[in-house]
């Protein structure tokens, strides 16, 4: 019994929007924004319906040149796929383990990361075009203002990690915000805002 290969076999590749993320031992798909993640401790291979959810709010709402901060960056794939757009990045996350996981994920994929920090969103010295957070529903109302102020005016906020019973709570610490959409997958919500 091979178990290598046995465990290869059981990481599938996915397709979300113009990104297709997959293992190393995967091939690449044509026509498709290539992104290589190798799963490991930090969360973040693409399946999940918070990460596609947010792979599909990059892919609309991220353009070519926008800073871009991504608060909790875990496994550092929805950074890629904001570097894959054209993004300048910047990425914290309170877990070392996760931003090394980040570095070895952007080399991977042959992108840079701007600016890196262990810490959250109120370590920022800047405002961004575009600031993410794929985390909990608990820690986004406790950054939420936060997370605003590093927003440019008329910059987007996207927000996820949200089961759909705390939705009307985080939506509420967001409401001074123009919202521009509302991602439901299973029992998980992406929000996204205009500032």
């Amino acid at each position: 019994m091979d178990w290598i290969k046995k465990y290869q076999d059981s990481i599938q590749a996915v397709e979300v929007g113009s990104f297709y993320v997959r293992p190393s031992w995967s091939e690449a798909k044509e026509g498709k924004i290539d992104i290589l993640i190798d799963p490991a401790l930090a969360f973040g291979s693409g399946h999940h319906e918070t990460t596609s959810s947010c792979l599909l709010a990059i892919d609309e709402f991220v353009k070519k040149g926008d800073s871009l901060l991504d608060v909790g960056t875990g496994s550092g794939i929805l950074a890629i796929a904001a570097a894959k757009k054209g993004a300048v990045v910047d990425v914290c996350d309170t877990d070392e383990i996760c931003i090394e996981s980040t570095k070895s994920n952007f080399a991977l994929n042959n992108q840079e990361i701007n600016k890196s920090w262990i810490g959250s969103v109120n370590f920022a010295k800047e405002k961004y075009d575009v600031v993410l957070a794929n985390i909990i529903a608990d820690v986004l109302v406790m950054i939420a203002d936060d997370l605003i102020n590093s927003t440019k005016d008329g910059g987007i906020i996207i927000v996820s990690g949200i089961l759909d019973k705390h939705e009307k709570r985080v939506l509420s610490k967001f409401s001074n915000l123009k919202e521009l959409k509302i991602i439901h997958k299973n029992e998980w919500v992406t929000m996204v805002f205009k500032k």
